[in-house]
């Protein structure tokens, strides 16, 4: 009997169980409790903002030396301050003139040292939110809570600017349309996009300037990840690298799951392997009953859905056809171990398992 390798798996499934930790980025406080109900914006955890320093030369802004700087400090360490309020004014050109230094943020005056002055600068306190529609199982005091969900799950290769949560809108006609800026108007406000192959970086301005809740899309063009950052704009991003079509089974499970309530996770760990992910809760799913056999594991075998990672056929959809029982020859010339895959179109190829991926 063959022995088949576990595969890497993007997980594509119409109903789910997920459990996900939420916590909180230094300690705090958890207000939701085990057993609650939570909705996604919920909140479940309260941690006050973190102050951190910014050293000034304000000295040399103001033109003073060490010793004459202190005459001219309107606010001494320890003093709140607001933002744009006036930390130093000396008057200039026989008093018709004030050169003055305002605080770059709210917070207080840490230190004076030299011709330095070090501001502490308050951070807006940290709430929480449950993101995902569900119950509460576990509680981290002062750490965070852990949320139980039901519903659809599709995970993604590639993700930034955080997290979403809107109504989802399927703004193309197909998987392999690129998302164009005249398609987003103010009806896609507050709204998770289900785009198709691409989105242009003018797409991506006007979804910010909408303020469109995510973008959910198959392929992305390298250049636009900082412009992604500069916008904070939540985009997952489901095949890869470039102009791609959004593979056919997520495509079609999300857009039959259109005008529905949907989470957008787009933080990644390769170290912890999370991936982006979008979440449909089971309660705004017409009434489908939860079937114990679509919770079970995808396993690798004949008949499963897999993906084509690398190789002419790169993104190509199919299934286990069958699995030799020795190694195939390659055009290199080499041998591997690998399946013969049942491509979507109808042709049988063979692919080495470390170019597969199971998909469902």
């Amino acid at each position: 009997m063959v022995e088949i390798p576990a595969l890497a798996q993007t997980r594509v499934v119409p109903l789910t169980r997920i459990r996900r930790e939420r916590l909180l980025p230094m300690r705090g406080e958890v207000v939701a409790t085990i057993g609650s109900r939570v909705d996604p914006l919920d909140i479940i955890a309260r941690s006050k903002g973190l102050g951190h320093l910014r050293p000034v030369p304000v000295g040399r802004y103001m033109n003073l030396s060490e010793t004459a700087l202190p005459k001219y400090l309107l606010k001494k360490p320890g003093d709140e301050v607001a933002a744009r309020d006036i930390i130093a004014s000396k008057p200039e050109l026989m008093g018709t003139l004030q050169r003055i230094y305002r605080a770059p943020g709210a917070g207080r005056v840490a230190a004076v040292q030299g011709t330095w002055l070090t501001v502490e600068l308050a951070e807006a306190p940290v709430e929480l939110k449950a993101l995902y529609r569900g119950s509460v199982i576990n509680v981290m005091p002062s750490v965070g809570a852990v949320v139980e969900a039901t519903g659809s799950l599709v995970q993604g290769v590639w993700g930034s600017g955080g997290e979403g949560y809107g109504v989802l809108k399927k703004i193309v006609d197909a998987p392999t349309e690129v998302l164009d800026a005249d398609k987003i108007d103010v009806s896609a406000r507050g709204a998770v996009l289900l785009a198709g192959a691409g989105v242009t970086e003018q797409t991506l301005r006007r979804s910010s300037h909408e303020r469109v809740a995510g973008i959910i899309v198959g392929g992305l063009a390298p250049n636009l990840r900082a412009v992604i950052a500069e916008l904070g704009l939540p985009v997952l991003v489901t095949e890869g690298f470039g102009e791609r079509a959004m593979a056919a089974p997520i495509f079609d499970l999300l857009a039959a799951h259109q005008g529905e309530e949907t989470s957008l996770n787009t933080t990644t760990s390769a170290r912890g392997g999370v991936r982006p992910e979008i979440f449909i809760p089971a309660i705004s799913m017409s009434g489908a009953p939860l079937d114990p056999q679509s919770l079970s594991p995808l396993v690798a075998q004949v008949g499963a859905a897999v993906r084509v990672l690398d190789g002419i056929h790169e993104g190509a959809l199919g299934k286990i056809a069958n699995v030799p029982e020795f190694p195939q020859p390659m055009e290199s010339g080499v041998s591997a171990w690998g399946a013969d895959i049942q491509l979507a179109g109808g042709e049988q190829v063979f692919v080495p398992w470390q170019n597969l991926e199971l998909i469902g």
